[in-house]
């Protein structure tokens, strides 16, 4: 199925509220509005839900369960026929017209090459572009506007965590210190744990789950989200859910603990301070 390409998409006043500081700094004229609005045409004109394409959008998922929802389709792959370019997390691309279709210029990373035969059609979207304007490459002289473009999903196989992605997920890489000389005994770059009974707690509270690391000592902890939200003493004490004492930002204090087991979050009902 091909997408009906929108004609005349913008106007001066609909393109400035995406380009305020080149309007500002350079003066949005109707030239800018007709690149834009052809594009936009050019674009969605050469759009299909069947064919995966340069300039459409990718839901990509690694094998270590990393999410990356707004992927870029940059380019053949050079030296796999057949294959794509993707761009895990990309800027907006410059874009310009070739062979009848558009090519981009992308900067982001990392770079994957991925077989087009694998991805699935999830859904219409909105792809931000850009070129540049009526006073050509200069200092803040690109103009962006946005089209509708397929967006396609791709894991890659064998997942190391199974289910496990950060679309929805936490994920942490702890080493556990065998020395006996750290101050903690689990560290990683986000979270770190003074004792294993403090590891206990925070599996327990946030619904984690230990996999095996990439070398000894290491541990991959996948887990809930957290979400804190702060509440008179009167409207606390209305949560159905039992007070427990725990250790945050240093210091011990009363909370009240509500988990969304669908959304994988931990909520920590906490007392407002009278001086908030």
């Amino acid at each position: 199925m091909l997408q009906q390409a929108t004609k005349e998409k913008y106007s001066i006043e609909t393109l400035r509220e995406r380009n305020v500081s080149y309007d500002h700094e350079h003066g949005l004229t109707q030239a800018d509005v007709d690149m834009a609005n052809n594009y936009v045409e050019h674009i969605e004109r050469t759009r299909s839900e069947i064919k995966p394409q340069i300039g459409d959008r990718l839901v990509y998922v690694t094998e270590h369960g990393d999410y990356y929802g707004n992927s870029l389709i940059e380019n053949l792959h050079h030296s796999k026929e057949g294959h794509l370019s993707i761009c895990e997390q990309p800027y907006v691309p410059f874009v310009w017209k070739e062979n009848g279709n558009i090519r981009l210029s992308v900067s982001g990373g990392a770079f994957h090459s991925v077989n087009p035969k694998d991805m699935k059609f999830l859904k219409w979207t909105e792809g931000a572009f850009k070129d540049w304007g009526h006073c050509g490459a200069c200092g803040n002289g690109a103009v962006t506007f946005l089209a509708k473009v397929p967006l396609w999903f791709y894991a890659e196989p064998s997942p190391k965590y199974g289910n496990f992605t950060t679309e929805s997920y936490r994920k942490f890489y702890l080493t556990k210190d065998t020395s006996g000389s750290a101050r903690n005994l689990y560290q990683g770059f986000d979270a770190a744990f003074r004792d294993e009974n403090e590891l206990q707690q925070f599996l327990k509270d946030y619904e984690g789950t230990v996999f095996k690391g990439n070398w000894e000592n290491q541990i991959v902890v996948w887990c809930f989200r957290r979400e804190y939200v702060f509440l008179p003493l009167s409207e606390w004490e209305k949560i159905d859910a039992p007070a427990e004492e725990r250790r945050l930002n240093f210091h011990s204090e009363q909370v009240k603990i509500v988990k969304d087991m669908e959304k994988h979050i931990t909520c920590f009902y906490r007392i407002k301070s009278q001086k908030f």
